[in-house]
């Protein structure tokens, strides 16, 4: 990681300590992290999002030690195995993170948790969050399972939070993205971007959590038009 900026890899060992995982198999995912090619998908990506929990989260209860560590392990491990040509990246680092943290201090619940949250990276639109359970008014249960399900949504919104960074941010991100897809043919990548930005721009609310829609929505959307107006030139 010697590429990696001194305070990203401070973050990104501050994040590692919430990490229940052994000291192996942090190696592991830090050498993963810093791989060649890695110019988006890199440990200054997990430490941005750990710093944007850390920033936003005790307005949404996410600080709480029933989630905080779920949160610390997805965001650690969801790009842990990223490869841009192929599109099971998210399903494969789920695998990775159930190795790592087979005989950790963990409930198998929470490792299934950490797991599906890692699998729901790959369409973040796409997840169904069930914050309606019955009964919660009367049962800690179901409170503690609405918070496991706000906490998934919060996962999900941080990783999208670079869509709503100042300009030449985003732009340089973009072109982090791209390098890191060299390999494709620019019509290829043009196409990519082209279905996934529109998707979220035609999304009525990109991010589910009020406290990052009110940071991070309106930037995301003025970062999304001036990218599709480029790309549809």
């Amino acid at each position: 990681m010697s590429s990696a900026k001194t305070g990203d890899l401070e973050d990104f060992h501050a994040l590692l300590d919430l990490v229940p995982v052994d000291a192996a198999a942090k190696a592991q995912l830090s050498v993963a992290m810093s791989g060649h090619g890695r110019l988006y998908h890199n440990v200054a990506h997990l430490a941005e999002l750990w710093r944007g929990h850390r920033r936003h989260g005790a307005a949404e209860n996410m600080f709480a030690p029933a989630v905080e560590p779920l949160i610390a392990c997805t965001i650690a491990f969801h790009d842990s195995v990223y490869d841009p040509s192929r599109r099971d990246n998210e399903r494969r680092s789920a695998a990775m993170w159930m190795r790592a943290s087979k005989g950790a201090p963990m409930e198998p619940r929470d490792r299934a948790w950490v797991a599906r949250t890692i699998r729901a990276t790959h369409d973040h639109l796409g997840y169904k969050a069930r914050l309606d359970i019955e009964g919660v008014g009367d049962d800690p249960k179901g409170a503690a399972e609405i918070l496991r399900e706000r906490a998934r949504l919060w996962v999900l919104d941080l990783d999208l939070s670079p869509l709503g960074a100042a300009e030449p941010i985003f732009e340089h991100n973009t072109d982090l993205l791209r390098r890191e897809d060299r390999c494709a043919a620019d019509a290829d990548w043009r196409a990519r971007m082209l279905s996934f930005f529109e998707r979220l721009a035609r999304a009525p609310q990109i991010y589910r959590v009020p406290t990052l829609a009110e940071v991070y929505e309106a930037p995301a959307r003025r970062n999304i038009s001036r990218l599709l107006q480029r790309l549809s030139a």
